[in-house]
């Protein structure tokens, strides 16, 4: 047989590119934050897990409409550019209880025995370059985690959470956690 050393050569380099990765990162990378400075992990964490947020007193305007012809104020709100009546009122320091929305764990226990597999066909495909192995790995498990994310239905929001949100996906407001979703390599 020819060639068995160039062939022993090629092993050991894909056994030592194997050895000097250490691993792939994927969700929510140290660092990623809202516009305001809101941690974007510590979201996904509340998220995850449910917890309970104290919101302290404050003073807000509430808007109305009013019957011109009446002089009747109607019960209900109204958004600010409808309305032709406004009071201040004092809310009161509550908590406000989020539920578990496991969307992580979820995705782990869905897909998690099929990344072993897949890495392995990765690795072929790309010749063993751990690297690129690794590098596409992280696009399909992000991919699987936003896909998550953005399927999760239960539990609903409250109705006072969809009363301020464009859509009713528990998860989903301005997108910013979903786009924060992201993966890093290790070498």
């Amino acid at each position: 047989m020819a060639g068995g050393e160039a062939l022993q050569k090629y092993l050991e380099g894909i056994a030592e590119s194997l050895t000097k990765s250490s691993g792939l990162k994927v969700g929510f990378l140290e660092g990623s934050t809202y516009p305001d400075g809101t941690s974007v992990p510590m979201v996904a964490a509340v998220n995850e897990f449910g917890g309970t947020i104290d919101i302290p007193e404050r003073v807000q305007t509430v808007y109305f409409r009013m019957n011109e012809r009446t002089g009747d104020v109607g019960h209900r709100f109204v958004r600010a550019q409808r309305s032709n009546f406004a009071q201040e009122v004092v809310i009161p320091a509550h908590k406000i209880t989020i539920p578990s929305r496991p969307f992580f764990r979820e995705t782990i226990g869905d897909f998690s025995p099929e990344w072993g597999d897949d890495l392995a066909k990765l690795l072929v495909k790309n010749r063993y370059d751990v690297q690129a192995s690794l590098e596409s790995m992280g696009m399909i498990i992000k991919k699987q985690l936003q896909d998550r994310i953005v399927d999760l239905d239960n539990p609903r929001n409250a109705a006072s959470t969809l009363r301020q949100k464009a859509g009713n996906n528990p998860l989903v407001d301005t997108g910013h956690m979903l786009n924060s979703v992201d993966y890093e390599v290790d070498t």
